[in-house]
C-alpha cells in the first residue's frame, strides 16, 4: 500500500512539474502566436513576424513617415537588415519625432531575439511620446522575455491606463502576474480579457494553464476546449488538453489529443515530449510517465507554436 501511494505521488508530482514548466515557458517569453499578436505594422508585417513577435494588437495604423513605411515593406519581404537600415534612416531624419520608428524597430529586434536592443528602442519611443500604449505593452512583453515579470507588470499597468480596453494587454499582464505567483490577479485579468474579446484564444489558453496550477483540471479542460473551438489548427491547446485529460483519468482522450498534436505541431522538442507522454499512456514505457528533464523546455512544449 505504501508503495502504491508513493507511486501515485510520484506520478502526481510529475504532472505538477509539467504544468509548472508550461507556465515557466509562458512567463519567460515563449513567443506563441496565440499569446500575443504583432501590432498592425500598417498591414506590412510578414506572416512569420506576426506569429513570432510578442507585442500588442491594435486596430488602428500608427502614423509613420515614408522611411518607416519602406522599412515595414522590407520586413514584409523578409529583408530584416534592409528594414533595420530604413528604420535607422527614419530615426536620423527626425530624431525628435521618431517614436513610431523606434517602436517598430524594437519589434524587429524582439523578433530577432535581440531583446535588450528592443527594450532600448521601446525606452526611446516612450521618452519621445509618454502616451504611447503600444510601446509600454511591447516593453512589458520584452521584459517577460528576459524574466522580469515585476517590470513587465508595471509596463502593462501603464499601457492599460492609456488603453483600458485592450484585451491582449490584460492577457500579458496576467502572464506577468503568474510569474509573480499573483494567481487571483492573473485570473481577474484573464476573465476581463475574455469579457472584452470572447474569441481571444490566448486568454482561454492562459486561463487553462492557470487553472491547472490551481488543481482545477475540469475548469482547464473547459478553457482548452474553447481554444480548440476557436482555432482547431493551433497545436498547443491539444497538448495542454491532453494533460488535463490525464489529470481527470481519461487516457483515451489524452492519447487522441497527443496524436493530433504530433500531426500538426512543427516544434521538435514539443513533439518529443508528446511522444513520451503518448508512449506512457499506451504502456510502451511502463505504467508511469517518463521523468522530467532537468530543464524546462524553452521552445514550445505545449505553449508555443
Amino acid at each position: 500500500m505504501a508503495q502504491m501511494t508513493e507511486k501515485k505521488q510520484s506520478s502526481s508530482d510529475w504532472w505538477r512539474w509539467l504544468v509548472a514548466a508550461i507556465v515557466a515557458v509562458i512567463v519567460m517569453g515563449g513567443v506563441w502566436f496565440a499569446l500575443t499578436h504583432l501590432t498592425n505594422l500598417g498591414d506590412a508585417a510578414s506572416a512569420d513576424m506576426a506569429e513570432k513577435t510578442t507585442t500588442q494588437a491594435t486596430g488602428a495604423e500608427l502614423p509613420m513617415d515614408d522611411f518607416t513605411r519602406l522599412a515595414l515593406d522590407k520586413a514584409k519581404q523578409g529583408d530584416v537588415e534592409g528594414a533595420l537600415d530604413a528604420f535607422s534612416v527614419a530615426i536620423a531624419a527626425n530624431p525628435d519625432g521618431a517614436s513610431v520608428a523606434y517602436y517598430y524597430r524594437g519589434l524587429v529586434y524582439a523578433d530577432q531575439g535581440k531583446v535588450n536592443e528592443a527594450i532600448d528602442d521601446f525606452d526611446k519611443a516612450i521618452e519621445i511620446d509618454k502616451h504611447f500604449p503600444q510601446a509600454y505593452a511591447a516593453r512589458g512583453t520584452a521584459n517577460l522575455m528576459i524574466s522580469r515579470p515585476a517590470k513587465a507588470a508595471e509596463d502593462f499597468d501603464k499601457a492599460l491606463q492609456l488603453d483600458p480596453n485592450n484585451a491582449t494587454t490584460y492577457v500579458n499582464r496576467a502572464r506577468a502576474y503568474m510569474g509573480l505567483k499573483m494567481t487571483d490577479e492573473a485570473e481577474a485579468d484573464l476573465d476581463k480579457a475574455i469579457e472584452l474579446d470572447p474569441k481571444l484564444l490566448a486568454a482561454y489558453f492562459n486561463r487553462g494553464v492557470l487553472r491547472m496550477l490551481q488543481e482545477n483540471p475540469e475548469g482547464a479542460l473547459e478553457d482548452f476546449n474553447q481554444c480548440v473551438a476557436i482555432n482547431p489548427n493551433a497545436p498547443a491547446p491539444y497538448f495542454n488538453r491532453a494533460v488535463a485529460y490525464i489529470e481527470l483519468g481519461n487516457k483515451k482522450a489524452a492519447a487522441t489529443d497527443l496524436a493530433i498534436y504530433l500531426t500538426i505541431s512543427k516544434d521538435e522538442e514539443g513533439k518529443h515530449q508528446a511522444r513520451s507522454l503518448l508512449d506512457s499512456l499506451t504502456g510502451t514505457q511502463g505504467d508511469n510517465p517518463p521523468p522530467p528533464t532537468s530543464e524546462a523546455d524553452n521552445s514550445t512544449s505545449g505553449s508555443n507554436q
